[in-house]
């Protein structure tokens, strides 16, 4: 089964202020943390959902300088993608992402994971390879392994055409039947939307020596 990877980057980060991809895990940010994770896997090609318009706080310099440094990091391994149709959350992204993508299945991961594992992702795709079905954790719809099924393709059209009611990633597990499986360490999952969130993950990172 051919897998792309992807990472979802291009929220407006409301919440915290300030864009959560630039935040700093350890040397490196968080797009940079969540890039190197995923590429680790065995996938064929690095996705990124990043718009434009949501990183305000990146500088025109900086942002030439982010595309130098992934195209030499990656190759041809990656694409950074804008979302087709703007602000209707991550199934957007997916969207945008799959008809990109011609792989067999997608393993998608937010960027605002900062005590994520390889062995978290590696869970999902072995579960999902083995099904041929969605898979993600308990409580937690992302990340999530999605086959790239002729059904899903059109239910994501679907949802940038306005025909589906609930946009979201929930309603489109139930829909195809997914599987939830339980995670080797919940904690790695939690994600960060607010300054305290991000200072409670750093203090983590510190206790663990990360």
């Amino acid at each position: 089964m051919v897998i792309d990877g992807v990472v979802l980057a291009g929220g407006l980060s409301s919440r915290m202020g300030e864009d959560k991809a630039l935040l700093k895990r350890d040397e490196r940010d968080m797009l940079t943390y969540t890039t190197d994770l995923v590429s680790s896997l065995p996938i064929k090609r690095l996705l990124i959902s990043r718009n434009e318009a949501t990183t305000v706080s990146v500088q025109p310099s900086d942002a030439d300088s982010y595309s130098i440094n992934y195209a030499n990091k990656y190759d041809d391994n990656y694409k950074v993608v804008d979302d087709v149709v703007a602000n209707i959350g991550p199934l957007g992204g997916i969207y945008s992402i799959a008809i990109q993508s011609n792989a067999d299945a997608l393993i998608i991961t937010p960027v605002d994971l900062p005590l994520l594992r390889t062995e978290d992702l590696e869970q999902l795709i072995d579960k999902g390879t083995s099904a041929k079905r969605p898979v993600y954790f308990s409580h937690h719809y992302l990340p999530l392994f999605l086959p790239l099924t002729t059904e899903v393709r059109q239910y994501l059209e679907d949802v940038v055409k306005g025909q589906v009611p609930q946009r979201s990633v929930n309603t489109m597990c139930t829909n195809f039947d997914a599987i939830e499986v339980s995670p080797e360490n919940d904690a790695r999952l939690t994600n960060v939307n607010t300054p305290a969130q991000w200072d409670a993950a750093k203090k983590l990172l510190s206790l663990a020596g990360n």
